[in-house]
C-alpha cells in the first residue's frame, strides 16, 4: 500500500519437438527423466535450450557433466523441469548444433538476447540473417553464449568408456543390456558403427547409469557455487549524523528518512539472508552505501569489482540503476521502491518491484469484471485532463474482461459524468434492484471529497460499492467512517496482516534482533530479498527467464514479474484488493 505500513498453431511448431523428444524414459529413485544421448558437437547448453531446461538442473541431474560431455553418453533430463511454454518453442539439434526457427514478429536483436548472443556473431553465423522472415531458421554460435559456464558450451569429445571386445554373436541390444547403456549410446561412441559389430573389434563401452538412488543424495550443482551479491542502499551516513546533530534534545532526535528506510530494509534482507541459507543458499552478501547522491554511488558503481556481481538489490535511484545497468551488463538489478516504468525501458537487466499505478487500476478492472459481472457497473469519467488516460485503461480493461464472463449483466460498462460539486447523472444510473458498483479512477481532492460526501445518503436506499484509489486515505477531508458506508474498495500492491501466524513470528523476531519495531521497509527487504535470492539459488544466473516457476510466501507484497519486450527490463504486474470493512482494511479474498 504506497510506502506506508498499514495494519489492517501450432502443430507445425509442436510436431518437431515432439519428434526430436520421443526418446527412452527412465524412472530413477520415483523421478521420471527423459534420456538423451550426445552426439558429436552437442554442448550442455544446446541440450538445455532444445529440451526447454535450465542448464543448472542438468548439472544437478548429471553431476558428471561438470567435467565435460561425451559423445554417446546420456544426459537425464528431469521431466518435471520442463518448461512446457518454452518448449513449444525451443530451438532443435541438428549435426550439434542448435537450429533457431524464426517466428512471427521475432527481431533479430530479440533473438541474440534471447540467447544471450552478441549480434553481430549471430549475423556472422547466418548472413541472411538481416532479412529475417517467419520459418527462417538460424543456427545459434553457441560456443560465444555469455554468461553461461564454460563447462556448458564446450561440445561433446569422443567418449573414454570401458573397452570391450566384441565376441561372435553379441548384439548391441545384448551388450546395452550386459552394461546398463542404452544401445544407441554404444552407436554413438563408436561413430555410429558404420560397419556394425565385428568379432574381435574393439569398441567403446559409455559410462553405466544407475538406476537405483545413490545412498548418498545427489546435491544440486548450484548449491556448491557461491554466488556474489550486492545490496546498495542509501545508508546516507553523513547526512544522518548531520541531522541527529541538529536535534536539541533527546525528544527531538529523529534519523534522516533515507536513512532510517535503508536500516529497516536492511534488517529484513538479513533475515531473508538468514532463512535461505539454512536452505542450502552460498552466497557472498556484500552491503554498500550507494548514498543520496551521484558523487556517492559513482564512486562506488566505477570501482572494477562491481564486474564481479551476479545480483544487486538495489540501488533506490534511477540514476543510479542506469548507471550501474551500464556498468555490469550481466548482473540483474533490482529496483525495490516506487520508480517509473522508465527505469526498465532498454534496460533488460532491471526489474522494478514497485506495481504502477496503471498496472493497480488495471487490475481492480478485471477484478470487478469477475468479481461483480451480474452487478450495475458504473464507470465515472468526470473531465479532468490529467486522469483521461486512467479512465480509458479502465474502461478498456473492464469492458474485455467482462466479454469474458458468461453471467455479465451487460456487454460493457455504463458511464457517468460527475462535476466536481455535483454528481451530474450518476443517480439516475443507480439501480435499486441490483449492487451498484461504481469505479472512480480519479486521485483529485475536490472530487472525490464531493463523491464520498454526496453518495452517502444515496446508500441508505441504493446498494453500492465504491471502488477508488489507495490516495483516497491520504486526504484529510475523507472520514473513514464514511468509507464503510460505502463498502469502499480499492487495489493496492501491499499488504500487511497482524494476524498471520507468519507476520506475529516474523514481529517477534524482529524486535528480538534488532530491538525495534517493524515497518514497512523492514517488510519489503525481506520479501524482495527472498524472492530474488530464493530464483538466483532456484534457476541460476539465468533465472530472469525463469520467474514464473519461482514461488514466494510474502509477508507484504507479491511478485508477478512481467517483460514488455525483450529489450525491456521486468516490471510487477502483482496487486491485490482491500476493503474497507468495520473501520479497519481487509483483504478481499
Amino acid at each position: 500500500m504506497g510506502m506506508r505500513l498499514r495494519i489492517i498453431g501450432l502443430l507445425l511448431c509442436i510436431a518437431p519437438a515432439f519428434t526430436a523428444f520421443a526418446q527412452e524414459t527412465r524412472t530413477i529413485g520415483g523421478r521420471r527423466y527423459n534420456v538423451h544421448v550426445v552426439e558429436a558437437g552437442q554442448t550442455l547448453f544446446a541440450i538445455a535450450r532444445a529440451h526447454a531446461v535450465p542448464v543448472d538442473v542438468l548439472l544437478a541431474a548429471n553431476p558428471s557433466a561438470q567435467d565435460g560431455l561425451s559423445i554417446g553418453e546420456e544426459v537425464l533430463i528431469p521431466a518435471d523441469a520442463v518448461v512446457k511454454k518454452e518448449l513449444k518453442t525451443a530451438p532443435v539439434l541438428r549435426n550439434g548444433e542448435l537450429v533457431h526457427v524464426v517466428r512471427k514478429k521475432e527481431t533479430l536483436f530479440g533473438i541474440s538476447r534471447q540467447y544471450n548472443v552478441d549480434i553481430n556473431l549471430l549475423l556472422e553465423r547466418n548472413p541472411g540473417g538481416l532479412e529475417l522472415k517467419e520459418g527462417m531458421e538460424l543456427v545459434i554460435p553457441v560456443a560465444h553464449v555469455a554468461g553461461a559456464p564454460a563447462t556448458a558450451l564446450a561440445p561433446a569429445a569422443p567418449g573414454t568408456g570401458t573397452t570391450h571386445t566384441v565376441q561372435p554373436g553379441e548384439t548391441l541390444f545384448g551388450l546395452g543390456k550386459r552394461y546398463g547403456v542404452a544401445p544407441e549410446a554404444i552407436s554413438n561412441a563408436n561413430d555410429g558403427l558404420p560397419e556394425g559389430l565385428k568379432a574381435g573389434g574393439t569398441i567403446i563401452i559409455p559410462g553405466a547409469v544407475q538406476d537405483e538412488v545413490p545412498a548418498k543424495p545427489v546435491t544440486r550443482i548450484r548449491e556448491h557455487m557461491r554466488y556474489k551479491v550486492g545490496l546498495l542502499l542509501p545508508f546516507s551516513v553523513a547526512r544522518n549524523d548531520s541531522t541527529l546533530a541538529k536535534a536539541n534534545t533527546a525528544e527531538e532526535v529523529a534519523y534522516y528518512e533515507p536513512t532510517r528506510a535503508a536500516v529497516q530494509f536492511h534488517n529484513g534482507a538479513r533475515m531473508a539472508i538468514d532463512s535461505l541459507r539454512r536452505m542450502g543458499l552460498h552466497a557472498d552478501v556484500d552491503v554498500e552505501d550507494t548514498g543520496d547522491d551521484a558523487k556517492v554511488w559513482s564512486t562506488l558503481i566505477k570501482q572494477p569489482g562491481i564486474q564481479d556481481y551476479d545480483l544487486f538489490i538495489g540501488p533506490f535511484h534511477r540514476a543510479a540503476i542506469e548507471q550501474l545497468a551500464r556498468a555490469n551488463r550481466r548482473a540483474h538489478i533490482v529496483c525495490p521502491v516506487q520508480q517509473s516504468n522508465k527505469v526498465i525501458l532498454g534496460m533488460p537487466t532491471v526489474s522494478k518491484v514497485a506495481p504502477a499505478r496503471s498496472d493497480l487500476v488495471k487490475h481492480a478492472s478485471r477484478f470487478v469484471a469477475t468479481r461483480y459481472a451480474n452487478a450495475n457497473i458504473i464507470l465515472l469519467r468526470p473531465d479532468i485532463a490529467s486522469e483521461k488516460e486512467m479512465q480509458d485503461q479502465v474502461r478498456g480493461t473492464l469492458s474485455g474482461a467482462l466479454l469474458q464472463r458468461p453471467e455479465r449483466l451487460r456487454d460493457s460498462v455504463i458511464v457517468a459524468k460527475p462535476g466536481k460539486r455535483d454528481l451530474g447523472d450518476l443517480p439516475g444510473k443507480l439501480d435499486a434492484g441490483r449492487l451498484n458498483v461504481i469505479m472512480a479512477p480519479s486521485e483529485d481532492v475536490e472530487l472525490v471529497t464531493m463523491l464520498v460526501s454526496k453518495l452517502k445518503p444515496l446508500a441508505l436506499k441504493y446498494k453500492i460499492r465504491l471502488v477508488g484509489l489507495e490516495a483516497w486515505y491520504d486526504m484529510p477531508s475523507i472520514a473513514l467512517s464514511d468509507l464503510d458506508i460505502l463498502d469502499f474498495t480499492f487495489p493496492a500492491a501491499t499488504f500487511f496482516d497482524p494476524e498471520d501466524p507468519r507476520t506475529r513470528e516474523f514481529i517477534a523476531k524482529y524486535r528480538e534482533l534488532y530491538k525495534a519495531d517493524v515497518d514497512e521497509f523492514a517488510l519489503l527487504g525481506f520479501d524482495v530479498t527472498f524472492y530474488y535470492l530464493n530464483a538466483l539459488m532456484a534457476e541460476g544466473t539465468g533465472f530472469a527467464d525463469h520467474l514464473s516457476s519461482v514461488r514466494s510466501e510474502a509477508l507484504y507484497t507479491g511478485f508477478r514479474m512481467t517483460r514488455t519486450g525483450e529489450e525491456n527490463g521486468l516490471r510487477n504486474e502483482f496487486g491485490l484488493m482491500l476493503e474497507q470493512d468495520d473501520m479497519k482494511l481487509v483483504r478481499v479474498q
